[in-house]
């Protein structure tokens, strides 16, 4: 009898313990938090972006593309939406389609590859001068193409007391120089822009022979890649925002590395 009376006892302990858990674990489960989507699934350029852009402004709208949506949306705060639909984004970038009113859109480095003109060049710089004119260049070649960024000299006539004059070769101004693949000729091109990351500086060409002269930009980013981005490119959406100097454009309104939002 008394073996029988302590099984029970253990039988009833158990019973009790078992409630008390799935009372436990039915409470945590209908108490738990909204699972937020990681930021860290996003590069983080654009995590910072989208942070500053939803902490300065409220009650915006911003475009992203489909595989930043998720991320995109759980970072919002402050009122802002995030809206996502590809075929507007690809056609606003590249198609010619305008920003619609009141919306913001995000564009990053990860589009550079869908500009019909690109063409990427060697990163791996030398100093050398070209000719006597084209002197302290920094130069990239490779087997089938090449280009440099050069001071440029001209010999011009220097009054030296009294007027006595003598020759001097001075420096009058920046070219950006670029062989093409499979072209026998050295094109002067309108310029380069440099970023390394947070800011960009422009370095315009002077414009020395307008035969053997392309309106295009040489753009050298981060210190790991260089590309010419033509006329053409320039004009799209996406290569006016993304690679032209914020200070030519006036409505970029968050600008993290690689990344920006424009208004």
């Amino acid at each position: 009898m008394v073996t029988l009376r302590i099984s029970a006892s253990f039988l009833w302990l158990l019973i009790i313990v078992i409630i008390i858990l799935v009372a436990v674990f039915a409470f945590v489960k209908l108490n738990k938090a909204p699972t937020i989507v990681s930021a860290n699934s996003i590069p983080l350029s654009i995590q910072y972006a989208l942070e500053y852009f939803n902490a300065a402004y409220k009650n915006e709208t911003v475009l992203v593309p489909s595989q930043y949506y998720t991320a995109a949306k759980a970072l919002s705060i402050n009122g802002n939406k995030v809206v996502e639909n590809n075929t507007l984004y690809n056609s606003i970038l590249f198609g010619g389609t305008k920003l619609p009113t009141g919306y913001n859109i995000l564009i990053d480095m990860g589009n550079v590859s869908a500009l019909p003109s690109l063409i990427y060049f060697p990163y791996n710089f030398t100093s050398e001068n070209l000719s006597t004119s084209l002197r302290n260049c920094e130069v990239a070649k490779s087997k089938i193409d090449a280009f440099a960024v050069c001071s440029i000299y001209s010999n011009v006539s220097v009054p030296i007391l009294n007027s006595t004059y003598i020759n001097k070769s001075i420096n009058i101004g920046f070219g950006t120089f670029a062989a093409f693949p499979n072209s026998t000729y050295l094109y002067e091109i309108n310029g380069t822009i440099t970023y390394n990351g947070q800011n960009t500086t422009y370095i315009p060409s002077i414009r020395m022979n307008n035969t053997h002269f392309f309106n295009g930009i040489m753009f050298l980013y981060e210190n790991t890649a260089a590309f010419y981005l033509s006329a053409s490119d320039l004009n799209t959406f996406y290569g006016r925002e993304m690679f032209l100097p914020n200070s030519t454009l006036k409505n970029v309104i968050a600008n993290f590395l690689s990344t920006r939002i424009i208004a």
